[in-house]
């Protein structure tokens, strides 16, 4: 899962930068967004290529929660990993996160998490693809 993309999605300059590094030195590729509309351009110029996306609760104009849902419109199945400094109640993820953890979590927990959530994307996918995609065997039980 090393070389998937991931949106980043926060209002400071600081926590992206931070993303940014952190991601890219544990073999992500980023892309950066500082609110939701601009997340929601580049999430539509390069929906194929984003494997997760990475965002904070509390921004501007359209918050993380109305984020997540305007991307699950478009991508059911799109793992949204929230991660916030303002939202106490965050250990008790909203229906269309996937993952949330609070901002200051260490690195070790941050990665691990997030690939905990690709590799579960990952399996959601395969058996989409499979489903309906391969004539079931049957077998014939004798009466």
């Amino acid at each position: 899962m090393k070389s998937s993309t991931l949106l980043c999605v926060d209002d400071d300059p600081g926590i992206r930068e931070l993303y940014e590094v952190l991601l890219t030195s544990f073999g992500y590729e980023v892309l950066l967004a500082e609110d939701g509309r601009s997340a929601l351009e580049l999430f539509h110029s390069k929906a194929n290529k984003i494997a997760a996306v990475i965002l904070d609760y509390q921004m501007p104009e359209m918050n993380g929660l109305e984020l997540a849902t305007e991307l699950k419109r478009f991508r059911p199945n799109l793992p949204i990993f929230m991660i916030s400094g303002s939202n106490p109640g965050l250990e008790k993820k909203p229906g269309c996160v996937d993952a949330a953890l609070p901002k200051g979590v260490d690195t070790e927990k941050l990665i691990a998490e997030l690939e905990s959530l690709l590799v579960n994307a990952g399996t959601a996918q395969e058996k989409e693809l499979h489903v309906g995609g391969t004539p079931t065997d049957t077998v014939a039980v004798p009466s």
